[in-house]
C-alpha cells in the first residue's frame, strides 16, 4: 500500500479513537463542554491539526493528558505528511533526470556507432585507394 494512504487511514483511525476517548472521558462531567461524538471530532481534529479554535476546552485532568498526547500527535503526522509528499516529488524529479539522462546516454552510443562505422568505411576506401594505386603503378 502506498505510504501516503497508510499515513491517513492509520491518522483517520487515531483520531478517531481519540475523539472516542475524549467523549467518553468528558461527556461525563457537568462543565463539559463535550456534549456529542460530533463535538470530540471536531476538538480532536482541530488539536491534531494545530489550529486549536479553543472554542472547546477540556476541564478533566485525564482529558488534558490525552489532549497533550493528540497536540504531540498533530505535529509528528503533519511532520510525515510533509516528509512523505516531499519524498515523493524528488523521486518524481530524480527518475525524471535518470530518464533524461539514459536517453543521452543511448544517444552518444548510437553517434559512437555511426563514427565507427564511418572509420570503417574510410578504412575500406583508403585500401581500396591504395590497391587501385598500386595496380597503376605495376
Amino acid at each position: 500500500m502506498d505510504p501516503l494512504y497508510s499515513l491517513l487511514i492509520a491518522a483517520a483511525v487515531i483520531i478517531f479513537v481519540g475523539a472516542i476517548a475524549i467523549f467518553s472521558i468528558e461527556s461525563v462531567h457537568p462543565d463539559s463542554q463535550i456534549d456529542s461524538m460530533l463535538d470530540a471530532i471536531w476538538w480532536t481534529v482541530a488539536t491534531v491539526t494545530t489550529v486549536g479554535y479553543g472554542d472547546i476546552v477540556l476541564v478533566t485532568d485525564t482529558g488534558r493528558i490525552v489532549a497533550i498526547f493528540y497536540m504531540f500527535f498533530g505535529i509528528s503526522v503533519l511532520a510525515m505528511l510533509l516528509s512523505v509528499l516531499g519524498t515523493r516529488f524528488y523521486k518524481r524529479k530524480f527518475e525524471n533526470e535518470e530518464k533524461e539522462f539514459t536517453h543521452a546516454q543511448k544517444l552518444i552510443l548510437q553517434r559512437f556507432d555511426e563514427l565507427e562505422n564511418n572509420q570503417k568505411n574510410l578504412e575500406k576506401n583508403i585500401k581500396e585507394i591504395l590497391e587501385r594505386l598500386k595496380q597503376k603503378e605495376d
